[in-house]
């Protein structure tokens, strides 16, 4: 089978859109899922951390494996795991078993996203980077913000359990997908992955990669507020499960909608300029998520936070796409990821720490500056980044 790449790119986006579609489902039931079972707000933090966690600690080893191994076995495998792991969320009877569920959750998840990116990074033509990138990461939040609009009404009808049983069955299709459709390393022509990997030292030794590196840790760190506790800022509220799904996903389908828009404008622009504009609005829009009341005011502002990652997200998309070239693609994608996983760790747990202590409002707060810091970082350590072709 000789596929085209604009034909991979396609059935890739599909494969890794159901995924997600199923990963969403349960991202805004989770916490209050974890409360149902008696977690207070330190135990809530640990169980949201668990599954970055893992993430955190196996993303670049499976990254540079995939370097030198290849990316269609570590999907497949990624997937069927995944699949797996989704029925043992209906076992608990206590909240602390769900740390260990998370955890296996995060391993099986980084054979599959950043892998998947690696492999549309090697397949996109030297002037489409953006374009290609943006089309995949357009099928990742679709995909997650279908899913919370589905997770919160198949709750409201048909009760929690239904909702993980729904996402190991899209987990297990997205397999089969790949498993028919996604052809092999070895029958993929023209692809331009590299075998070699840099070390983890030697890439966070680069100005830019550590600079992206650090900007993703802290606006991870501060978005996780958004994303972690939003539901329970919405109980608050007296908002229902479907009004939840509904702000999520409104939230997530802007990303979605900007990103072959902006991927193509990354591709005519330095790139360091979208990652700046983005970070400093989403910072904003955080800050006034606490001081605002009803769900109109809370989605208008989840949309004004869409955009403004819609736009910061492709940069940084196509900065790393190009250094991974040299670098090595899945070893530099897994390793950006991965300080994007570290910042879900820090951020459940800290806003869990701020919940107990302070109140559900500083959580918010805390987490506007840190993605504030995190437009500051990007803005320095890549102010003598120029966009080149590799």
């Amino acid at each position: 089978m000789n596929q085209s790449s604009s034909g991979i790119l396609f059935l890739l986006s599909i494969s890794v859109g159901v995924a997600m579609i199923g990963l969403g489902i349960i991202w805004p039931l989770i916490p209050v899922y974890a409360v149902e079972l008696g977690a207070g707000g330190f135990l809530l933090g640990l169980i949201i951390a668990s599954f970055n966690i893992s993430r955190s600690l196996f993303n670049p080893f499976a990254g540079q494996l995939s370097d030198r191994w290849g990316r269609k076995k570590f999907m497949v495998t990624g997937l069927f795991v995944y699949a797996g792991v989704s029925v043992l969320y209906v076992l608990p009877s206590h909240a602390e078993m769900l740390i260990f569920i998370r955890f296996f959750h995060g391993l099986a998840s980084v054979l599959v996203v950043p892998i998947a990116m690696a492999l549309a990074a090697d397949i996109a033509p030297t002037q489409k980077l953006g374009l290609y990138m943006g089309t995949l990461n357009m099928a990742v939040m679709f995909g997650l913000g279908i899913g919370p609009v589905l997770g919160g009404t198949i709750r409201d009808h048909f009760g929690m359990d239904f909702a993980f049983y729904s996402m190991g069955a899209l987990a297990l299709l997205t397999c089969l997908l790949v498993v028919v459709f996604i052809p092999s390393d070895e029958q993929r022509q023209g692809a331009g992955e590299s075998r070699n990997a840099s070390s983890i030292r030697k890439m966070l030794t680069h100005r830019v990669v550590l600079g992206i590196f650090l900007m993703r840790f802290l606006t991870a760190s501060g978005q996780g507020a958004v994303y972690t506790f939003l539901p329970i800022l919405a109980l608050q509220l007296k908002l229902t499960s479907s009004q939840v799904g509904i702000v999520l996903g409104a939230n997530i389908f802007l990303i979605a909608f900007l990103q072959r828009a902006c991927g193509v404008l990354a591709d005519r622009v330095n790139p360091k300029y979208l990652i700046i504009i983005g970070t400093f609005a989403s910072g904003l829009t955080v800050f006034g998520m606490p001081f605002v009341e009803g769900f109109l005011m809370i989605l208008l502002l989840n949309i004004l936070m869409g955009m403004a990652n819609g736009v910061a997200l492709p940069g940084g998309l196509v900065i790393t796409g190009k250094l991974g070239r040299t670098m090595g693609m899945a070893s530099l994608m897994s390793l950006t990821d991965a300080a994007w996983s570290l910042g879900m760790i820090v951020s459940p747990i800290l806003s869990g720490i701020i919940l107990d202590m302070f109140g559900l409002s500083y959580i918010f707060v805390v987490g506007s500056l840190l993605i504030s810091a995190g437009g500051i970082v990007v803005t320095l350590f890549l102010r003598d980044y120029q966009s080149v072709e590799v």
